[in-house]
């Protein structure tokens, strides 16, 4: 089975409108509402590749209706820690003339040690060895940093596959814990090491360590750039495909969705690598958080040039 876990949810905003004018009041073209945080989206795209998973993690109570009803929607099946307040809400502006996206991400909620001891077990009861455990996303407003570490290594023992994908020191204690795959964007992995994102090969070199280390897979998102794949005996590099971008959120979501589908269905690296480049671009000519569609996903796959680099 294939769990995703998402310890800071939110409800996405996205707002379009021709020009944002500072000061100004202004009037937009239309917006979207979707259920969002990132574990969140890997559930909408595993279910669009055609597998199940489960949505684990901790939800706000006061409108926790919404957003279940919307999973409802979506046939995901969830078991959350429900706690006081309210689930975050974020609002992505995209600025029609120019392309230009400005995000507003709010904080979230505030949990107990009761919460955090009550999701550790949730989690711990649902994971048989050989289980697939997607850890994804920003933590609540005053978790300890080490909280991935915990979970990963908890999960480790028990032997289920990783993926794990954070950013600050969330990743950074994370992968102390050395999970099975990570996915930084190029920005976040250089909060791990200083590369130049122009020179494939530092960032190639930089990645191997941590295959040394332990993590199976290293796959970098280098945005308009493409995306680079490591593991311990292959080095892939993707370019990327030209397409009318209509919102970038839940593009690196997608990728995680199809290691995660990739790995449940054993496919190889270089076909589940193809896989998620073309869940990311079939994600980004979708407006707001709307997970891509499946024809467009065959028809990027077929598209995706993958190279060899090692």
């Amino acid at each position: 089975m294939i769990y995703t876990v998402t310890l800071n949810p939110a409800i996405d905003i996205t707002i379009y409108l021709n020009r944002l004018e500072k000061g100004q009041i202004n009037r937009s073209n239309g917006y979207v509402i979707d259920a969002g945080g990132k574990g969140i989206n890997v559930s909408k795209v595993i279910k669009v590749l055609g597998e199940e998973s489960v949505a684990l993690g901790f939800l706000g109570k006061e409108n926790s209706g919404w957003f279940l009803e919307y999973l409802q929607r979506f046939s995901i099946e969830n078991d959350f820690v429900f706690v006081n307040g309210l689930t975050r809400t974020n609002i992505k502006i995209v600025e029609l003339g120019d392309g230009q996206h400005t995000d507003l991400n709010q904080p979230g909620f505030e949990i107990t040690e009761i919460d955090k001891l009550a999701v550790f077990e949730k989690i711990e009861s649902k994971a048989r060895y050989g289980d697939i455990f997607v850890l994804s996303g920003s933590l609540p407003t005053n978790a300890d940093s080490k909280m991935y570490f915990e979970i990963i290594k908890s999960l480790k023992q028990k032997g289920v596959t990783v993926i794990f994908d954070a950013d600050g020191q969330a990743l950074k204690e994370g992968i102390k814990a050395k999970p099975d795959v990570i996915k930084p964007n190029i920005h976040e992995f250089k909060t791990l090491f200083n590369v130049d994102e122009s020179d494939t090969n530092s960032i190639v070199k930089a990645a191997k360590s941590l295959v040394a280390e332990g993590i199976k897979v290293v796959l970098i998102s280098l945005g308009a750039n493409g995306s680079i794949f490591v593991t311990e005996n292959l080095v892939l590099y993707a370019k990327p495909l030209k397409v009318d971008v209509k919102s970038t959120t839940g593009a690196g979501d997608s990728m995680v969705a199809a290691i995660a589908y990739g790995f449940s269905k054993k496919m190889s690296k270089q076909q589940l690598f193809k896989l998620a480049c073309a869940c990311a671009t079939a994600k980004v000519v979708e407006e707001g958080n709307k997970p891509p569609e499946m024809k467009q996903i065959d028809y990027f796959f077929e598209n995706v040039e993958i190279e060899r680099l090692g």
